[in-house]
């Protein structure tokens, strides 16, 4: 029998503030074996947006699968993609397809290390990797919702992965980050500084209320049309997700958007 690694509990200063978001999975066993791999790796919060079946976690073969991890599996929580980023400043999609308007891709090993240096400056702060279905992968619009795409280092001719394995290779590379990082959360945040110490960065719910706002100046004044959209919603969307936007500058771009239709 393998012997245990050191139990670094400090690791869960980190992996307590992740949620692993399934987009409408199909199959119980795949969530149910996604629990077990998150429950393994030191991981509590799952996700499961619109999925076909709304007690899909409580089926007996994701029972079965989970293999009792019970905590995460009878935890799980059945919302929308809206309300599982909700309070999310940092999210990332997994997807192995390229698209026209994506945010640049990260290797396994680049998003790991760019949630836990975002964690590591927001204290309260809490992140997020969104799995598409089973079947078709995530839609663009759930893509650039996230801000931010990874995609595992995979055969190019053979690239589609069970779910719930792409679920255990990001939180065994999760914990193998956040154990190398400080075991001491206060020494993990000593040095690191922060460039708005008064500021926050804007969570979802933020940034999909300033999108919404913009579209609607957008129509009011004419530059767009609903009836003919192009591609505007999506570049939009892009332009959002590209840099981390802060909570004063969401709000100063709201408070214009309110000038524009008071004037117009």
């Amino acid at each position: 029998m393998i012997a245990p690694m050191q139990d670094f509990r400090p690791i869960h200063h980190w992996l307590g503030r992740i949620r692993i978001v399934l987009v409408a999975p199909s199959h119980p066993g795949n969530v149910g074996a996604a629990a077990r791999a998150m429950q393994v790796m030191g991981l509590r919060s799952l996700w499961v947006v619109d999925p076909e079946d709304p007690r899909i976690a409580q089926r007996s073969e994701a029972v079965a699968l989970s293999s009792g991890a019970a905590q995460v599996l009878g935890d799980a929580q059945v919302g929308t993609l809206a309300e599982a980023l909700g309070p999310v400043s940092w999210g990332c999609a997994l997807s192995a397809r390229a698209r026209e308007f994506e945010p640049p891709r990260l290797s396994v090993e680049q998003a790991c290390e760019e949630l836990l240096s975002h964690l590591d400056q927001q204290p309260d702060g809490q992140a997020a990797l969104v799995f598409g279905p089973e079947r078709a992968g995530l839609t663009n619009e759930q893509l650039l919702a996230c801000g931010h795409v990874c995609s595992l280092d995979v055969e190019p001719h053979f690239s589609s992965l069970n779910l719930s394995q792409a679920v255990q290779v990001m939180a065994y590379a999760l914990r193998r980050a956040a154990r190398g990082r400080s075991p001491d959360p206060a020494a993990a945040n000593a040095g690191l500084g922060n460039q708005r110490p008064t500021a926050r960065p804007a969570d979802h719910a933020a940034l999909m209320g300033l999108h919404e706002h913009l579209l609607r100046v957008a129509k009011q004044v004419g530059y767009f049309d609903p009836q003919v959209p192009g591609r505007f919603e999506e570049r939009l969307l892009r332009l959002l997700a590209r840099k981390e936007m802060w909570e004063d500058e969401v709000q100063m771009l709201r408070g214009l958007c309110t000038e524009i239709e008071r004037r117009s």
